[in-house]
């Protein structure tokens, strides 16, 4: 098992500033202790118990891990100031419930005490009795066995009772450096696979690519995902547009939003929270709430629009540009153009102005984004019609490939 690659945990935490440039070594700082211990990813869990005549309790925990297999105990430690763990331990039990990368809601809701942080999951009940989150990746019930005061925390001994697998896939939670994330782990398809299948779709786009380029008088891209990273793949019509440019075919860029949220949309909730939280490791701060409203409209409309000139000029020289770098640098064009999201919305053709490059899916036989489409090289002063027929134009021939290929649509 290998931990994400660059940019999929987001490395939100700052150095203190004074603590940095006097190279800090003194536990006694507090903001430095905690820093230096940010380094260590941790697992996120949720601890729940159902005291005796009162209402089911939780509380969220980066503390969680095992301490024996003979006999089988585990260990939790909670703040002293806590008020959700005085009633855990007055229930005599507890189940541990492992989060998912897809749960950081469950994670919100349950560290903010939110009314309705029982009502809004799905639980079933351990053999002690305490409550079980159903789509946990693990769940484990115990007693507690013993308790002991450290600090300002104490460490919760218990004595496992049952445990298992919850019903989802998603791999755990990790909080990693002030931000949350998860794993990555080699696919049992290799990215070579991967890219493979890409270029077989590619090459089964081609002809109509290029009578959509020679319609248009556009760029048409097709392009893939490969390690988080995409990929154009093929092109037709290069250089033959006004914004046109002389190389295309093996550039590539992070998948971080808001960019090639297509690829993203339909990718389920893990690969949306890589997705925000590639972004949040280059920029430092991405409001999610902005981003999922982006890839909703995607999933409405079945198209995404890229708009800003200067913003699409700058992409343009990070990715396309030949560099030393293995990677093209986006902290200078990825807050620009969250920025613009967050104060205009999705970018739309009902507002053409400064539309630089409209892009649709081709689905594979699951329903998933086997590849994109993109026409690029508009001028940002095109006219409404010109971009609706554009686009109407993109759609088609995207479905047109997405049934050569035996694709479908998802529901």
């Amino acid at each position: 098992m290998k931990t994400q690659r660059r940019g999929e945990l987001p490395m939100t935490q700052i150095i203190p500033a004074s603590t940095a440039e006097s190279q800090e070594t003194s536990p006694d700082n507090a903001a430095w202790f905690r820093y230096v211990l940010g380094q260590y990813p941790t697992g996120v869990t949720l601890i729940t118990a159902a005291p005796e005549g009162a209402e089911p309790a939780g509380m969220v925990v980066g503390t969680f891990s095992s301490v024996s297999l003979d006999p089988p105990l585990v260990a939790f430690m909670p703040d002293v100031r806590s008020t959700s763990w005085p009633k855990i331990q007055a229930a005599g039990s507890f189940c541990a419930n492992v989060l998912t990368a897809g749960q950081q809601d469950v994670c919100r809701a349950f560290s903010r005490k939110a009314e309705d942080r029982f009502s809004a999951n799905q639980w079933g009940d351990t053999p002690s009795g305490s409550p079980r989150l159903a789509a946990a990746a693990a769940w484990i019930d115990c007693d507690i066995e013993e308790v002991v005061r450290a600090g300002d925390h104490e460490i919760v001994i218990g004595r496992v009772k049952a445990l298992g697998v919850g019903a989802s896939k998603q791999l755990p939670l990790l909080f990693l450096r002030g931000g949350y994330g998860s794993f990555t782990i080699p696919s049992i398809i290799s990215p070579a696979t991967a890219l493979t299948r890409h270029v077989k779709a590619a090459d089964a786009a081609r002809p109509e690519i290029e009578a959509l380029a020679e319609e248009l008088k556009l760029e048409v891209l097709v392009s893939g995902v490969v390690d988080d990273s995409v990929v154009v793949l093929t092109a037709a019509g290069v250089a033959s547009s006004p914004g046109g440019s002389p190389s295309r075919v093996g550039v590539s860029f992070g998948l971080a939003a808001p960019l090639a949220p297509l690829h993203v949309a339909w990718a389920g909730e893990a690969a949306e929270s890589r997705w925000i939280a590639n972004a949040r490791n280059v920029v430092g701060h991405v409001d999610p709430e902005v981003a999922h409203a982006e890839l909703q409209q995607v999933r409405e409309t079945r198209y995404a629009v890229s708009a800003g000139a200067a913003a699409a000029a700058e992409f343009e020289r990070m990715v396309v540009v030949p560099s030393d770098t293995a990677a093209p640098d986006l902290s200078g064009v990825l807050p620009k153009l969250l920025e613009r999201t967050a104060s205009s919305g999705p970018a739309s053709i009902d507002d053409p102005s400064g539309v630089t490059s409209l892009h649709a899916p081709v689905f594979d036989a699951t329903g998933q984004v086997a590849v994109t489409l993109t026409l690029n090289g508009f001028s940002g002063s095109e006219s409404a019609s010109r971009l609706a027929h554009c686009r109407d134009s993109l759609l088609a021939a995207a479905q047109a490939i997405t049934e050569g290929i035996g694709g479908q649509p998802p529901l």
